[in-house]
């Protein structure tokens, strides 16, 4: 069980902390999509802002820092993870989630049998394999979509 009182820093965040963070997480998401790009999809008229957070020489307002989620919905994942948390979207398609987690449960507890003794034998390996198998596509579309959010164009 995670201990509660780690989950968010207990010491605001250092400007000049929070400002190389955001340069690392703009710098690693401008060269997949471009400077140009980037800018406008922040509503920016041009790439100077993205520029100036890149050097440090100035950090952007807020709303300029949310804007480039449009961007990459990633790009801020190094400044949320000081702050232990992580962005994701209000709505997921649950239907399908659903039956993957349903399964993945009964898949541990199949494991959790096996595993009742100290060892997994091969028929108990055999059948934790055939419990898991239906799922693989559902992980690996999971995965997949994970890649494609980290790589928005």
């Amino acid at each position: 069980m995670s201990n509660r009182s780690n989950v968010c820093p207990r010491t605001p965040i250092a400007k000049d902390k929070f400002q190389q963070t955001l340069a690392a997480a703009w710098g690693r998401v401008w060269p997949d999509i471009g400077k140009g790009t980037m800018a406008d999809r922040m509503g920016l008229s041009d790439s100077k802002t993205i520029d100036r957070a890149l050097t440090g020489s100035n950090l952007p307002e807020a709303h300029t820092v949310f804007n480039s989620l449009l961007a990459d919905r990633t790009a801020l994942d190094e400044i949320m993870k000081l702050y232990g948390l992580r962005v994701s979207l209000i709505t997921a398609d649950a239907a399908n989630d659903m039956q993957t987690l349903s399964g993945l449960c009964e898949t541990a507890g199949e494991l959790a049998e096996a595993l009742k003794d100290g060892v997994r034998h091969h028929q108990e390996t055999l059948r934790v394999a055939d419990k898991l198998r239906p799922h693989m596509p559902s992980l690996s579309a999971l995965i997949h979509e994970a890649d494609a959010l980290r790589a928005t164009s």
